[in-house]
């Protein structure tokens, strides 16, 4: 992956067929998300997880950043992100903090 590329156009499977243009800026765009990450790891360390590079992926977020890839995996849920395309380094971090759960929930296999 290009560093500073929108990872759910390179990685992401779009329902209507052809992955549209990415559009925005490239934000943080959160695999493990944070409210998940509020209520399962204890608070003192919450503020640590959700800031490690290893949640999230560099995404396209639209104008106003919730939209773009980033709104289309997490809002209209028209993008999908197969489980084989996660990054390692998230799935070891997430067998680590014991939400590996929500990986193999959220990000079916193909």
């Amino acid at each position: 992956m290009k560093e500073h590329a929108c990872f759910l156009a390179q990685h992401g499977v779009y329902e209507r067929g052809d992955m549209p243009p990415c559009s925005g800026r490239l934000i943080r765009c959160h695999l493990l998300p944070r409210q998940l990450i509020l209520r399962s790891v204890p608070a003192e360390d919450s503020g640590m997880v959700i800031g490690d590079w290893r949640t999230w992926v560099p995404a396209c977020g639209g104008p106003q950043g919730n939209g773009g890839h980033h709104g289309m995996l997490d809002t209209s849920r028209t993008i999908r992100l197969p489980y084989e395309a996660l990054p390692p380094a998230l799935v070891t971090y997430a067998t680590e903090l014991g939400l590996d759960w929500y990986l193999e929930r959220e990000y079916r296999r193909s």
